[in-house]
């Protein structure tokens, strides 16, 4: 490929991830096919490590775009988290440049492929949430931590907590609040440990890809 043909090849690229952006899937799908045949026309062989991973990205940005046409909101939020594990790779990476990690794009098209299983289960848990009979045995509820909270202070009534008693949910907006409280009083930590435990389903709600998003991006 020559150096005129990278150039256009990059801002095919670019202009479809702003037509993603930008709401407009079918324009982004349109100039991502179009870079599909611009590879196949320049002989560009897939075993090659970096055209692979240029391949890989096409797709991606393809199976999201398609995603968006019938599913905006759930592939937005599979977007912004694609920008966030694309960046948490790179600084893996500079870390150990011997390990192997799973790329960003392999991640995403996982979740996409599996997406009717996944939208499936993140639902069925938060309805879970709303509908469970509490036992008090288990932990404190959340409002009556928040009125603890109210007394002492978020920091003080989490530390008090944290080894002694579990916080109960029985919404997903009260487990939201409560993440970004963790965030804001300096436990970032804490709240990666739940998105890890939790795992991808949650990266399909916006609200929660963009928490995760804020607290790499200030580390």
């Amino acid at each position: 490929m020559t150096t005129q043909q990278s150039r256009l090849y990059a801002n095919i690229k670019t202009k479809a991830k702003h037509a993603f952006i930008k709401r407009n899937y079918t324009q982004a799908l349109e100039l991502l096919s179009y870079a599909h045949v611009m590879r196949l026309d320049f002989g560009i062989q897939s075993e090659d490590s970096i055209h692979s991973k240029e391949s890989l990205e096409i797709e991606t940005l393809c199976a999201l775009s398609d995603m968006a046409i019938e599913h905006e909101e759930e592939a937005r939020a599979l977007f912004d988290y694609y920008q966030v594990i694309t960046q948490k790779s790179k600084q893996e990476s500079q870390k150990d440049s011997s390990k192997q990690f799973k790329s960003a794009e392999e991640i995403i098209l996982d979740m996409v492929q599996n997406f009717d299983q996944n939208i499936y289960t993140l639902n069925l848990a938060l309805t879970h949430l709303e509908d469970i009979e509490v036992d008090k045995n288990d932990g404190i509820l959340y409002k009556d931590f928040e009125n603890l909270e109210k007394e002492i202070g978020f920091k003080e009534a989490f530390v008090d907590l944290m080894f002694s008693t579990k916080i109960i949910f029985t919404n997903k907006n009260e487990f939201l609040f409560f993440m970004q409280n963790l965030v804001k009083h300096g436990f970032k930590e804490v709240a990666l440990h739940y998105f890890e435990n939790i795992g991808n389903n949650l990266f399909f709600d916006k609200d929660f890809a963009k928490l995760y998003q804020k607290i790499l991006q200030n580390p």
